[in-house]
């Protein structure tokens, strides 16, 4: 979610602060603070939303299934949308709440951040009073003076000639370097961070560097007193965080700056200490995939074992071996699921403990079910691909297809106590009842060996409309209690949710090979 996001880029920006201002902040390389400061930022950002794929191999032996259809003794919780079931829960959620605020306050940020471009437009409009060389005139009471903005450099027009040859020199420097882009960086990343307390602390190191440089290019040609005396004759406080400044308070660190002697090029291996730090935000904050490898023993040819390539995560004991220079078998029997995800659009369903919503999650859910069977070369096709609200009718398959599976998520409502764990659904009022109950139970069978969650071991009838009506064989699969905190924790782990769908997968192919 974006505010985890957020969090973590929050915690890298202000670990490599920390290291800035402790090893790097006093040495006199200010070219390599400015990549530094600009490149860290970048990282921030980047770290996080990086993904790392862990990869295990995983033999697993071939088993015997049982495909002996049996039916829950309890009573189906699962209704259709149009009975009242899962018509709109608005329950309250802490977690849309603090999005919706960090929302309003960033655009606030933005909009601030806009206006002081208006603002300072209408300022050099307002007291221009003529052209210098690439400097502009305006009068001593323009707030925007002896600064420069973007590559426009504005000059107090009551200086006299030497001093106002010097500022703008230093303005240009900012110019020439392209400073500008700077300021707007770190600016966008203010409005971005604005609850973290670091990225001020950023923008004022960013600010403080390019006047070290512009100061160091006038120094070199400009009698150090004469321009401490200027910068101090010309202080006023900073207010505006879109211009480059010439003098701005405080002043005491950049005339310590000026006077101070370069450090040795030695002193340049500290920035080699930039790598450790790299290296702990990766570790820390990048995300992680386990990405299992699984070797299956096949039962009719037991000394024949092939390895599934990049096969995603824990395919079970009759995962498909796919030969990839080979013609799909799949394809030429032209094998065709059709996944839906329950709810969508103006139906959000159930609101999950932690705030999410039950539409969210069966897109989620379907998403990484296809892509699981994209790498086994089985055709998926969805229903919804975004969040649409679609009729029952519309979700029906409109195609040829080999079986529908509708997924979705339980939870307790009205005083009602949804089964935990996972539920597999048929309707016997379904005239191919015989076809999808060797479906479902091939599914249950499947993922009756998964650990972390508890899995009905029995089908549950239905009256609904998905499957009472569809013409290809049917199921609806319950991915687990939204109510529960034990139920909630497994179905937020990814890797678990692919696990999963291998699991699905697997007894679909079993059923479309009539092993069931």
């Amino acid at each position: 979610m974006i505010l985890i996001y957020l969090l973590k880029v929050s915690a890298c920006t202000a670990l490599f602060f920390v290291m800035y201002q402790l090893f790097l902040a006093k040495l006199t390389f200010f070219n390599l603070n400015r990549i530094y400061l600009l490149l860290m930022l970048l990282l921030s950002f980047t770290i996080p939303a990086l993904t790392v794929e862990r990869i295990h191999e995983v033999s697993v032996a071939d088993r015997e299934n049982n495909p002996e259809v049996v039916y829950s003794k309890e009573t189906g919780f699962e209704k259709d949308a149009v009975e009242g079931r899962h018509s709109t829960n608005p329950g309250f959620s802490w977690m849309d709440t603090l999005t919706y605020i960090y929302a309003g306050v960033s655009v606030m940020f933005l909009l601030r951040w806009l206006w002081m471009f208006f603002y300072i437009k209408n300022q050099l409009r307002k007291y221009k009073v003529g052209q210098e060389d690439d400097a502009l005139l305006v009068q001593s009471q323009s707030t925007i003076k002896n600064c420069s903005f973007f590559n426009t450099i504005v000059i107090d027009s009551a200086l006299r000639p030497n001093e106002r040859a010097l500022v703008i020199k230093h303005e240009r420097v900012h110019v020439q370097q392209l400073h500008a882009f700077d300021k707007a960086l770190v600016n966008l990343a203010t409005t971005v961070l604005w609850f973290n307390p670091a990225i001020y602390f950023w923008r004022n190191a960013v600010d403080h560097n390019h006047e070290f440089l512009a100061d160091r290019e006038i120094s070199r040609i400009a009698d150090k007193n004469t321009y401490a005396s200027l910068l101090l004759s010309l202080a006023m406080p900073a207010k505006n965080y879109a211009i480059n400044s010439f003098s701005k308070l405080p002043l005491k660190n950049r005339i310590m700056i000026m006077y101070k002697e370069p450090n040795s090029k030695l002193q340049k291996l500290s920035y080699f200490l930039t790598v450790p730090v790299v290296f702990i935000c990766s570790v820390a904050f990048v995300n992680r995939k386990d990405v299992e490898i699984n070797k299956a023993a096949l039962a009719k040819n037991p000394t024949e074992i092939t390895a599934i390539g990049t096969s995603g995560l824990a395919y079970s004991e009759y995962a498909i071996n796919v030969n990839p220079n080979a013609t799909s078998a799949f394809k030429a029997r032209e094998m065709v699921l059709v996944v839906d995800a329950g709810h969508g659009g103006k139906d959000d369903a159930i609101t999950a403990l932690d705030g999410q919503k039950e539409k969210d999650l069966n897109l989620r859910a379907v998403k990484i079910l296809k892509e699981e069977a994209a790498k086994r070369g089985i055709k998926v096709i969805l229903t919804r691909s975004d969040d649409q609200f679609l009729s029952l009718r519309d979700r029906l398959p409109k195609q040829k297809a080999t079986a529908f599976i509708s997924i979705h998520h339980n939870a307790s409502l009205d005083h009602q106590t949804a089964s935990n764990g996972i539920e597999v659904y048929v309707s016997k009022l379904n005239s191919n009842i015989k076809v999808a109950e060797n479906l479902g139970i091939g599914i249950l069978n499947k993922l009756n060996g998964l650990k972390g969650i508890e899995v009905k071991d029995a089908l549950k009838d239905a009256n609904l409309l998905l499957l009472r009506e569809a013409k290809v064989p049917a199921v609806l699969i319950e991915l687990g209690n939204l109510s529960d905190e034990n139920n909630l924790k497994f179905i937020n782990e990814e890797k678990n949710i692919r696990k999963v769908s291998n699991l699905i997968l697997d007894g679909f192919v079993q059923f479309s090979e009539g092993g069931c």
